[in-house]
C-alpha cells in the first residue's frame, strides 16, 4: 500500500517534470509558428489575409460638421451690427468605405494606391438634414475682393457683384456649403473661372493620393506605414514634426502592437 503510494508519487512527479521540460521547449516553438504565421499572413500582398482587411476599411469612418446660422441678416447688411449667430449640426457623413484603386506592388517593398472621396449623408447620426437652409457668409464675394487689391480689378468685381445681386451674406443648404453649388457671381465673371464653390469642393467622385505605404515584407513592424502621399513625405504647411507624412491612413496598423505603444495616423483631410 505504501509502495503504491509511493509509486504514485514518483510517477507523479516525473510525468510533471517531463511536461514542464517539454511545455519550457513547446512554448518557444509555439510562439515562433504563431509569430511566423502571423508574420505570413499581416503581409499587405495579394492573398493574403491582411490585404483583404486592408483593401476595404473593416470600421467605418464619419465626418461630422457643424455649421453657425446667422440669425440677423438684414441688421448685419444694413446696420453692420454684430452677427448673432446659432450653431447647427452635428450633419455626419460615412466616408473611406470604398475600396481602395490603382493599386500597384512596387518592388522596393511598398505597394502604391488611391483613396476614392465619397461623403454619404447620416440621418439617424445627424441632427437635421443636408437641405437644412443656412444664412452664412458668401464665400465668393469675400474672398474675390481680398485676393485682387488692383483699384481697377476691384471695379470689376463690384460690378459684377451687383449685376449678379450677391452679397455678403447667403442663404444655402448645408449640402451646398460642404460639397459645392454654382455661384452667381463667379458665374457673371467673363473669364475661364470655376463658378463652383465649397468648402470641401471638389470632394465626391474624386481621388486622394497616390499613397505609398510598407507592406511589411522586409520588415513586418512598417506593414501600413505610409512611406510618402503624393509622392512627398512632407506636407509643406506646418513646421518640423507636424510637417511629416507619418503613420498608416487609420485603416491598419503593423501586427504586434503594443499596449503601451502610440499609433499614429495621417488624415489628408486635416493634413495631419
Amino acid at each position: 500500500m505504501g509502495c503504491n503510494r509511493n509509486c504514485g508519487l514518483l510517477t507523479g512527479a516525473v510525468i510533471g517534470a517531463v511536461l514542464a521540460i517539454f511545455g519550457g521547449v513547446l512554448i518557444p516553438v509555439g510562439d515562433k509558428l504563431i509569430g511566423k504565421a502571423i508574420k505570413k499572413d499581416a503581409v499587405i500582398a495579394n492573398g493574403t489575409i491582411a490585404f483583404e482587411n486592408w483593401l476595404v476599411p473593416g470600421s467605418t469612418v464619419y465626418r461630422q460638421f457643424w455649421v453657425f446660422d446667422v440669425q440677423n441678416p438684414s441688421e448685419v447688411l444694413d446696420k453692420g451690427a454684430r452677427p448673432r449667430l446659432e450653431q447647427r449640426g452635428p450633419y455626419t457623413y460615412r466616408v473611406r468605405y470604398l475600396p481602395k484603386e490603382n493599386i500597384t506592388e512596387n518592388n522596393d517593398g511598398t505597394i502604391s494606391y488611391m483613396l476614392p472621396n465619397i461623403a454619404h449623408f447620416e440621418p439617424d447620426m445627424s441632427v437635421g438634414t443636408e437641405n437644412d437652409t443656412i444664412t452664412c457668409l458668401n464665400l465668393a464675394v469675400v474672398a474675390a475682393p481680398a485676393l485682387y487689391t488692383n483699384t481697377f480689378i476691384q471695379l470689376l468685381l463690384n460690378t459684377w457683384i451687383k449685376s449678379s445681386k450677391s452679397q455678403m451674406l447667403q442663404n444655402r443648404t448645408v449640402k451646398e456649403i460642404l460639397w459645392g453649388y454654382k455661384d452667381p457671381f463667379l458665374n457673371k465673371i467673363p473669364f475661364p473661372v470655376d463658378p463652383v464653390v465649397g468648402v470641401f469642393y471638389p470632394y465626391n467622385g474624386t481621388f486622394d493620393g497616390p499613397y505609398k505605404v510598407y507592406t511589411g515584407k522586409e520588415d513586418i513592424k512598417k506593414t501600413a506605414i505610409i512611406e510618402s502621399y503624393k509622392n512627398k513625405r512632407n506636407l509643406s504647411y506646418w513646421e518640423g514634426h507636424c510637417d511629416l507624412v507619418n503613420g498608416t491612413d487609420g485603416a491598419s496598423f503593423p501586427p504586434f502592437v503594443k499596449k503601451d505603444q502610440i499609433l499614429r495616423f495621417f488624415s489628408s483631410d486635416i493634413c495631419r
